[in-house]
């Protein structure tokens, strides 16, 4: 997208696009304090499970160290997987207001260090602290608007277009302290990118291929580099969500 004077416009996604499953960071000392005070720390093998899909979770947790994937599997024992968590997301924060089992099966990738909160504890903060239910009424806000644009996707854009789109709201997780013009290093093999985009490794190689050759990306073992957020924007602006 250009602006008035002719020159590309970068496009956030939405604001907090990288907190899209953590609030802690925004909230006041106060209602921080309080966490801090009911919340213990646990250290969780890769492989590990933190919620079992028809299991009623107990915890919520913060992830203070390493990443997780969301997953489920088809009738014919397909996996798809949801989405990525890294530092700082929280995991189990629908189930503790939905109170019904989980629906997803959360694994660590990597070995884990999780902030723990117990359902109990986590609900008296929620009473004691309106600026934390605000909080996460913004987040799951955030988070209904992003799943509804991806289902759109599907039938609307080509595959190159949404692994280029994913692979942008993805690199927010891998690594949130870079900015929009750096270089990103994303360890996401392809069978697990066509897991969340909903594709083959037959299909998606082909996909890869051809950003790659449009200087976007850099293929490696087990991963990718994004070259900068700032030249997808430039090219596939169109396909991201502008900001005022």
């Amino acid at each position: 997208m250009l602006s008035g004077s002719g020159s590309p416009t970068l496009l956030k996604p939405m604001p907090s696009i990288a907190k899209l499953h953590d609030f802690v960071d925004d909230l006041p000392d106060e209602v921080r304090h309080g966490l801090d005070e009911v919340s213990s720390y646990r250290t969780v093998k890769a492989g590990g499970k933190l919620l079992r899909i028809g299991v009623r979770p107990t915890e919520v947790f913060e992830i203070c160290e390493g990443s997780v994937k969301y997953s489920a599997w088809d009738h014919l024992g397909r996996e798809t997987v949801l989405t990525y968590m890294t530092r700082g997301d929280w995991v189990g924060l629908s189930e503790l207001f939905t109170d019904l089992p989980a629906l997803w099966m959360v694994t660590a990738m990597t070995s884990l260090k999780v902030r723990v909160v117990s359902r109990r504890d986590f609900h008296a903060l929620i009473d004691a602290y309106p600026a934390l239910a605000r909080q996460i009424l913004r987040l799951f806000a955030f988070r209904f608007s992003l799943h509804r644009l991806f289902g759109l996707d599907h039938s609307s854009l080509t595959l190159k277009e949404r692994v280029i789109k994913m692979l942008y709201y993805l690199s927010f997780g891998h690594d949130k302290e870079k900015s929009d013009g750096e270089a990103i290093v994303m360890k996401l093999s392809q069978e697990e990118l066509g897991k969340v985009v909903g594709a083959s490794r037959q299909k998606l190689n082909p996909a890869l291929k051809t950003l790659e050759q449009e200087q976007l990306i850099t293929l490696q073992f087990g991963g990718l580099t994004l070259h900068s957020r700032s030249r997808i924007a430039e090219r596939y602006g169109h396909l991201l969500i502008p900001v005022s």
